[in-house]
């Protein structure tokens, strides 16, 4: 996580030649007064009246640029509290974001899918509505890893995941769930359409080179939510298709249902 840096919030040019100005006004206007009191107190003329209403008439300039000053410095004073407010909040976005992103490839987390399959599940109980699953992992990423170094093996999932992603509706949810493992919940899908679903992404992930040298494929396992679910049942539903889809030798799309695997 990168540190946040501080803003630093410097007065435009034209305020600081605002204060410049200002502050040469009000030295202008102190000599007028200073020598005007001081005429007043050494050579008094016959009528120091006139003297006096200029000494009052200064005195009123002054108390003007100061209270020009005055609103200057709180608008610049709100400005920045304003700025400082934005900042908080899109660091507070960011940190909401961090704790729901999975940090190498920014798709959401294993907490995340906690929340969201509990509430889909729900949905799925109280309303009658469909969610299916899918469940994929990365065929032979040990080996990828091994030939092509962990610092690739981490872009190639991160660039998956991003490529996944992209192919995916707005109402679906990807989530990282450990080593090359991805889960995809597709609400209001039932199992026949997830399994479209699933079967595509196997095709394009398996023609498209990541990293412009390396080709991989993926195997895909595919279960439908009923009403009596948890999250651990479902989830031994995507993790058993899954690995019906390794058993039946890789880059396949398997389906399960009452019980059974039937791969495409």
């Amino acid at each position: 996580m990168s540190t946040p840096q501080r803003t630093f919030h410097r007065p435009k040019t034209r305020y600081r030649i605002f204060y410049i100005l200002s502050i040469m006004a009000l030295a202008v206007l102190f000599c007028l007064s200073f020598g005007i009191i001081y005429t007043l107190i050494v050579t008094p003329p016959e009528s120091p009246g006139t003297l006096m209403r200029m000494v009052y008439l200064i005195m009123i300039a002054g108390f003007l640029i100061l209270a020009a000053q005055a609103l200057l410095i709180l608008k610049r004073v709100m400005a920045v509290m304003d700025c400082d407010a934005a900042t908080a909040g899109e660091m507070t976005e960011r940190l909401e974001q961090l704790a729901i992103l999975d940090d190498l490839t920014k798709a959401y987390n294993r907490g995340k899918f906690e929340t969201v399959t509990t509430r889909e599940l729900g949905n799925v109980r109280r309303y009658g509505h469909t969610l299916s699953g899918i469940m994929f992992d990365v065929d032979d990423f040990k080996t990828i890893n091994e030939t092509h170094g962990y610092t690739t093996g981490d872009k190639l999932l991160a660039n998956l995941a991003y490529y996944v992603n992209s192919k995916l509706r707005t109402n679906d949810y990807l989530f990282r769930w450990r080593g090359g493992k991805f889960i995809i919940l597709t609400p209001h899908t039932d199992i026949d359409k997830a399994t479209l679903v699933a079967e595509k992404l196997r095709q394009i992930v398996s023609h498209k080179l990541f990293g412009g040298t390396i080709r991989l494929s993926i195997s895909l396992g595919v279960a439908q939510a009923s009403a009596k679910d948890t999250t651990d049942t479902f989830m031994h539903q995507l993790q058993t298709a899954l690995t019906g889809a390794k058993n039946a030798g890789k880059n396949t799309v398997t389906v399960i249902g009452n019980g059974t695997l039937s791969s495409l």
